[in-house]
């Protein structure tokens, strides 16, 4: 990424992820800004430019819900991960069904802390795992002031189901960005593999899925490339003149 860099491009992170589940390695590959939380914080040279959280008190009724209904779950705030009480057990058997081979919960969430109350600030996300798809329906149900969706492994099948802002998305995000940095929307290159980039697929200049992604994804990029195990990435940047 630093020769992309050294050429002039800026490289951003797009992802579903909060600040604080970022982790160092990935950061240390050397990047201008982020979008985290799948467009609710964006920052820039260390500088955040827009931080949108869910407030205490919806915060609240949603963890009360969860408990109530014995749904183990994890939050995610820009300054910390925080995991119910019985989610370092009940995470092994989600994140095995993800595809991970002997998933450690703590191996695969370092950062993730497990405090008596949950009843936390700053966050972007929460996430639950699906004991049925009833859950993430029932669940619809009682927040649909939220945006409400599932994740999963191959074929993004629902394991969890998540919880965030209904007005974020990647898209307006980079629109929000671009519009700071005041560049053209011609000029950004999107990568992605997943249903939740189309958005971002659609607004991007140049659209980029890796190999590896999802069929959906792929129909809406502008160019398909190596999977990521094949230096998908580097191939596409090669491509396209950028390194």
């Amino acid at each position: 990424m630093w020769r992309a860099r050294e050429n002039g491009h800026l490289a951003v992170i797009v992802t579903g992820r909060s600040r604080s589940h970022i982790e160092e390695p990935i950061l240390d590959i050397g990047f201008d800004g982020m979008i985290g939380g799948n467009g609710a914080y964006i920052e820039l040279d260390n500088k955040v430019i827009k931080d949108e959280t869910i407030q205490v008190e919806d915060v609240k009724r949603i963890v009360d819900y969860l408990n109530q209904h014995h749904l183990e779950y994890y939050i995610e705030a820009n300054d910390g991960l925080y995991g119910s009480l019985n989610f370092k057990v009940r995470g092994v058997e989600a994140l095995r069904q993800y595809g991970m081979k002997d998933p450690g919960v703590m191996e695969i969430y370092p950062a993730m802390t497990f405090p008596k109350c949950l009843y936390v600030e700053n966050v972007t996300k929460i996430n639950y795992i699906l004991e049925s798809y009833q859950d993430y329906l029932d669940f619809k149900e009682s927040f649909p002031e939220f945006k409400d969706l599932t994740w999963g492994g191959k074929g993004e099948k629902a394991i969890f189901g998540d919880c965030a802002l209904k007005h974020i998305d990647k898209q307006e995000a980079i629109k929000e960005l671009i519009d700071y940095l005041k560049i053209d929307q011609e000029d950004i290159i999107a990568f992605g593999d997943a249903k939740v980039d189309i958005p971002m697929f659609d607004f991007a200049g140049i659209s980029v899925c890796v190999g590896n992604g999802r069929e959906e994804a792929k129909k809406h990029a502008t160019y398909v490339t190596k999977p990521v195990s094949e230096d998908g990435i580097e191939y596409a940047l090669k491509h396209f003149e950028i390194i």
